[in-house]
């Protein structure tokens, strides 16, 4: 869940306090702020250049070397410059493709865990380590994972410090006490590969800067980065998107494109409700998979986050998904999200395309300090 925008404007100085005194005319002021009216929507029409877009910092990726990381945003001139003022606001991708320790050893299954952290209060180092003691696998260990984090947040330096009045800035969403490290420390610390792949600022703070975003977390090497951007109902929302690849214990290779989603909150009232706001997000989704997708072999298809479906599996997108990635089990009935008040709803799910032996989805009994249950895929080759 996000909360509301809210736009950055300049403080009164005692100067300007004072200036008042010497206001010029009601009629200037009306002509000059016309003026200025029509400036401002003339450039926000104006769709932005492509070696302007390619610029903005968010289309950076770090560190320097890093390999490319390939964008796909929807058409439309109004959408791309509204993007691009998103963009404006957040850092670069963060793409850190190999972990540290790596291993040639068969894998006949992997498992794939998505759980928005609400900015810093899931505590992943406690789910990883219970991950790996087989605490939700009857024992058994789990030493190959990837992780699809929605709500994950970065600090950096990197971050832009200058805005302008028209950047849309979302409040900063922090836990108030045991907040985790930003997502940086899963490479640095645990020695995991990592795409981050941030959607908006979190918060207006200069310093101590933070953006939000998804992340992609692996014990396995990541491959084929792709960020797809999708239309703005209220916030930015971005998917990351990438390839992981094995044998199985018989020699047969097998590949998982696993994609991070969170789609948006938005009422649109004007343009259909929530129900048609989320689908378009969809539709856009299952467009930019299908045109980016990788041409290898036995491939799989994960989708799987935040879908912010507060009526469930009722809700047309799921529909809409299930028959766009139809090889997975039925949605969970299970509440995903405890909010406040009670507030009870089955907002997570996950999709699958391509053969499988089998899957098994289910979800986490601890929260691990989100307002979030994480969700637990078992695939099997």
């Amino acid at each position: 869940m996000a909360r509301a925008i809210r736009r950055v404007l300049p403080r009164e100085t005692a100067a300007s306090s004072r200036a008042r005194e010497r206001r010029p005319s009601r009629a200037f002021v009306i002509v000059v702020a016309a003026l200025a009216c029509a400036c401002t929507c003339t450039r926000v029409s104006t769709a932005p250049n492509p070696s302007s877009i390619a610029a903005l910092p968010c289309r950076q990726t770090v560190p320097d070397g890093a390999p490319e990381v390939v964008w796909w945003s929807p058409p439309g001139e109004q959408t791309r410059a509204e993007l691009s003022r998103w963009c404006e606001t957040v850092g670069p991708v963060m793409f850190r493709p190999n972990p540290a320790a790596s291993s040639n050893r068969p894998i006949d299954g992997l498992a794939i865990v998505s759980w928005n952290l609400h900015v810093g209060s899931g505590d992943v180092d406690a789910l990883v380590r219970a991950l790996r003691a087989g605490e939700f696998t009857g024992g058994a260990r789990v030493d190959d994972f990837v992780l699809l984090l929605q709500e994950a947040y970065r600090r950096d330096a990197a971050i832009p410090s200058h805005l302008r009045r028209w950047h849309p800035v979302p409040e900063r969403i922090a836990a108030r006490t045991g907040r985790g490290p930003d997502v940086a420390h899963v490479w640095r610390d645990d020695g995991l590969a990592l795409l981050y792949a941030p959607s908006m600022r979190n918060g207006l703070v200069d310093v101590d800067r933070e953006d939000r975003g998804n992340a992609i977390v692996s014990t396995m090497a990541l491959g084929d980065a792709t960020v797809v951007e999708l239309p703005v109902e209220r916030q930015r929302r971005v998917v990351p998107a990438a390839v992981v690849g094995g044998r199985t214990s018989a020699g047969a290779p097998w590949t998982v494109r696993v994609a991070d989603v969170h789609l948006d909150t938005a009422l649109a009232l004007l343009h259909g409700g929530p129900f048609a706001a989320r689908q378009r997000q969809a539709e856009t989704l299952v467009s930019a998979l299908g045109a980016t997708a990788p041409r290898a072999e036995h491939l799989t298809t994960i989708v799987a986050g935040d879908f912010n479906t507060v009526m469930g599996t009722r809700e047309p997108t799921i529909a809409y998904l299930r028959r766009a990635f139809p090889d997975g089990p039925p949605p969970l009935e299970a509440p995903t999200f405890s909010g406040p008040l009670g507030f009870h709803a089955n907002l997570d799910h996950v999709f699958v395309a391509g053969r499988v032996t089998g899957v098994d989805v289910k979800r986490l009994p601890s929260r691990f300090g989100s307002d979030h249950y994480p969700l637990l895929a078992t695939i099997r080759f």
